[in-house]
């Protein structure tokens, strides 16, 4: 906070005391190197450089750091010694060999010609791994384009009312319950809620007529008009 409101005293105070009860905090570390940097006291600021070098001792801009902490101090035997010792770890490294180049050079070395090839070498390969990652990044988008239309296309066109069936079905059966549904082409589509007033265009079904024997009205009789003998009557 103080750091934002440009009061970098303050700032280092509380850095600094954070510093001493959290001593491995890589970010504390670092805000300090680099405020004794700015200060223009690159002594100072080694300590710091080269406990984030034990912290991460993979991370080579650490080291990096201090060679140069050593060579703004004027310690240039110092810092090219170290710039050899992070070539050894980091041959193909090319922001350490661009050092090793400009400080041989400064010092009127021999070894500047051979660290010159070095350097060379290093940026081509460096540039051909940039290429390669970018044909293969590139291969793999295409790739992948190339299969969602693929199965877009598929999907579209095997199935029919059957496939959008089987879908749906699917989508019900894995308990999918977000008012949605796939459409032929795979894309969801929220489902429109039922209404229960729904009138057929064609109009009202016909009844199919009822097979079952019902009971005649009372009014109807089939022995209307037959005359019963003497001897259907009761005596």
């Amino acid at each position: 906070m103080y750091d934002q409101e440009g009061d970098r005293g303050q700032a280092y105070q509380y850095h600094y005391e954070s510093f001493r009860y959290s001593p491995t905090n890589i970010d504390v570390i670092s805000w300090l190197g680099a405020y004794h940097m700015d200060s223009q006291f690159p002594d100072k600021a080694i300590q710091y450089f080269e406990r984030a070098a034990l912290i991460q001792p993979t991370q080579i801009n650490w080291q990096l750091m201090v060679a140069s902490c050593y060579r703004k101090t004027g310690s240039y035997q110092q810092a090219l010694q170290h710039y050899k010792s992070i070539h050894q770890r980091f041959p193909e490294n090319v922001d350490c060999l661009r050092f090793l180049v400009r400080l041989t050079s400064d010092l009127g070395l021999k070894e500047a010609q051979d660290y010159a090839l070095l350097l060379k070498k290093a940026e081509k390969a460096s540039e051909n791994k940039r290429q390669r990652e970018l044909s293969s990044s590139s291969y793999r988008s295409g790739g992948s384009a190339g299969s969602r239309g693929t199965g877009r296309g598929g999907g579209g066109g095997g199935g029919g009312k059957g496939g959008r069936n089987q879908t749906q079905g699917h989508s019900l059966l894995s308990g999918d319950t977000d008012e949605s549904r796939v459409d032929s082409g795979g894309n969801r589509r929220p489902l429109r809620a039922v209404d229960a007033s729904y009138t057929d265009p064609l109009g009202e079904i016909p009844q199919r007529p009822m097979t079952a024997a019902r009971a005649r009205p009372a009014e109807e009789d089939e022995f209307e008009g037959v005359e019963l003998g003497d001897d259907l009557l009761p005596e």
